[in-house]
């Protein structure tokens, strides 16, 4: 039932545009009004560790609506496969832009912008940690818009809690372009969110006092963007928003330098790296740009701003 030209939840799907950890993603069109939409198809899962995830990030994801995170507009459970519909956003994610080059500044700054502003309504609105922040993982639609995407590794802020079952190292993750929808008679149709997407956020928050006994697992490629506290000693191992404004500041120096800010292919080297938190400040970058980058990549948790100050100087950045 997930092959082209099939129809899941009245959508036809269409080609393979991406393909995740446990997922397909296909292009695919609605029978009832011709819109173009992205659909992530997921087997269903025989381990229940994975399953248990991919639950968790359908949780997650349908409760969230806002102009600068990914909308899932409907979910659609067969025998088989779970369907995710989402926005179809052909110009990729961040990383794929990255690609052809260093964006000029003030597009720098205009995306960075965006993400904060989602980020925002994720810390202080939904009480939510992304905890995997990252160039992946930032989409681009049509309209230019950025949009946060992959909450299979969210938690909420003042969640504590044994997460040993969502915590493995591999994980299904929203890939690159997101792509279709599904279709199908007799399926068990959620939706979640209507085609039009809202907007908004305020304030940061604070950490829950009480840490969590999981251990810190990071995902393929999330390594280069983990706050130092995560690394230890001791690792920190609950969800706090200082972790993805950590993140954000690596992303804002990737936008503007084209590289990472702390990179080693050797791993025990690129933890020393980050643990010392030094990095080469961008060149031409103006005033108000750096002192939010220091801003963000400040090492002391108490020293790093939180999102509402970032929102606040984002202005000055690009």
């Amino acid at each position: 039932p997930d092959s082209e030209g099939q129809v899941v939840g009245g959508f036809t799907l269409g080609p393979i545009i991406a393909h995740g950890g446990f997922s397909t993603i296909r292009r695919a069109t609605s029978a009832s009004t011709g819109a173009v939409v992205a659909v992530k198809i997921v087997p269903r899962q025989r381990e229940r560790a994975v399953a248990r995830r991919i639950a968790h990030e359908e949780t997650v994801w349908a409760a969230l609506s806002h102009e600068h995170v990914l909308p899932l507009f409907a979910c659609i459970h067969l025998p088989t496969a779970d369907f995710f519909v989402t926005q179809l956003c052909p110009a990729g994610s961040l990383f794929d832009i990255m690609r052809g080059g260093v964006p000029p500044r003030e597009d720098a700054g205009r995306m960075f912008r965006q993400i904060v502003r989602g980020l925002r309504y994720l810390h202080v609105e939904k009480r939510l940690v992304h905890r995997d922040v990252k160039l992946e993982n930032v989409l681009v639609d049509e309209g230019g818009v950025c949009r946060i995407a992959d909450f299979g590794m969210a938690r909420g802020i003042d969640e504590v809690g044994e997460w040993s079952e969502l915590e493995q190292p591999e994980r299904e993750g929203l890939p690159i372009p997101n792509p279709s929808a599904p279709g199908g008679g007799g399926a068990n149709v959620h939706r979640a969110v209507s085609l039009a997407v809202p907007r908004s956020a305020r304030r940061d928050a604070p950490r829950p006092a009480t840490p969590t006994t999981t251990t810190t697992e990071f995902q393929p490629g999330s390594l280069p963007y983990a706050a130092p506290e995560l690394l230890g000693p001791p690792p920190l191992t609950y969800p706090a928003p200082a972790q993805d404004i950590w993140a954000l500041g690596v992303l804002l120096y990737a936008l503007l330098v084209g590289t990472l800010p702390f990179n080693d292919s050797f791993e025990p080297r690129l933890v020393l790296k980050i643990l010392g938190g030094t990095y080469t400040p961008p060149q031409n970058a103006s005033a108000r740009t750096l002192v939010v980058l220091r801003g963000c990549l400040a090492p002391r948790v108490q020293d790093r701003w939180g999102v509402e100050r970032v929102d606040e100087a984002a202005w000055g950045v690009g």
